[in-house]
């Protein structure tokens, strides 16, 4: 998360700021889910998955800085990531949002992405065992499990099958949320923010950017159906708008409304280019 303060913050367990070595309330960061929190320098953040969050975090103290930097994850007095569900990383003052430069969320996000396969070694942690709502929509979109959704998300949902094909078979780490966590600082370096992993094509990372620009940032249609030119593009680009349209379905409170006209205009914008 970024910025600067906005509205005083959700409480922050005294506990969790004592295993932080942080004193004072803080006060809400803007933007995400509104669980993220400024105490001085550091920023807390709820997490869905604290196994998830464990190894994400150690993750990242040990990938290489490759052209962008990271909000440094803030260890526990103790030498953990985690505590009752709360993660901390450093804050980062000035923050910009690149997008809507979307080619340049991307060319960053992917060099993101290939800094943090390298830094996996093979190694895959929790991610196989997550059962909250995005990785729930991650396998649904690669016809790994089903989903039951009402009736007329599920007509959309079929219907972004026809966008579906052959999928691309490489397999890396990927940060599945980038549009809105990347940003430069105040000497222009870019910085990426809140990992969000999952073990997908390459190029997935760059469909979902496709995606959330087309379906709530007001990108022009030409985005999508160029994207869509190549078979590989087009699958990946089907398999992102399910991934977005199951997450928003399952959420507790709908996003963006879980309005379904976004993707029903994406679908047919792709279907007819030349």
């Amino acid at each position: 998360m970024i910025g600067g303060m906005s509205e005083p913050a959700l409480s922050v367990p005294a506990a969790v700021r004592e295993a932080f070595g942080l004193d004072g309330d803080g006060v809400a960061l803007p933007g995400g889910e509104g669980v993220t929190v400024r105490i001085g320098d550091v920023v807390l953040k709820q997490v869905h998955d604290p196994d998830e969050a464990e190894w994400t975090s150690d993750l990242q103290s040990r990938m290489a800085r490759d052209g962008f930097r990271l909000a440094r994850p803030v260890p526990t007095l103790a030498g953990r990531w985690t505590h009752e569900s709360w993660s901390a990383t450093q804050f980062i003052p000035g923050l910009r949002p690149v997008a809507p430069a979307w080619h340049v969320v991307t060319a960053i996000g992917l060099r993101f992405s290939d800094a943090a396969e390298l830094a996996r070694d093979g190694q895959t942690g929790p991610l196989a065992a997550r059962t909250h709502r995005w990785a729930v929509a991650d396998r649904a979109a690669w016809d790994e499990v089903g989903v039951d959704l009402v009736p007329e998300a599920t007509e959309v949902y079929v219907g972004l099958g026809a966008l579906l094909g052959d999928p691309p078979t490489d397999r890396q780490l990927v940060h599945g949320d980038l549009t809105g966590n990347v940003h430069r600082d105040a000497t222009d370096v870019p910085v990426v923010l809140d990992f969000s992993p999952y073990l997908r094509p390459r190029e997935w990372a760059a469909a979902i950017v496709v995606a959330d620009a087309a379906l709530w940032h007001g990108a022009e249609p030409w985005l999508a159906a160029s994207f869509a030119m190549t078979d590989s593009g087009r699958d990946l680009l089907g398999r992102a708008l399910r991934f977005r349209l199951v997450a928003e379905q399952l959420a507790a409170e709908a996003r963006h409304g879980a309005h379904l006209e976004p993707y029903r205009r994406v679908l047919s914008t792709v279907v007819s280019a030349p």
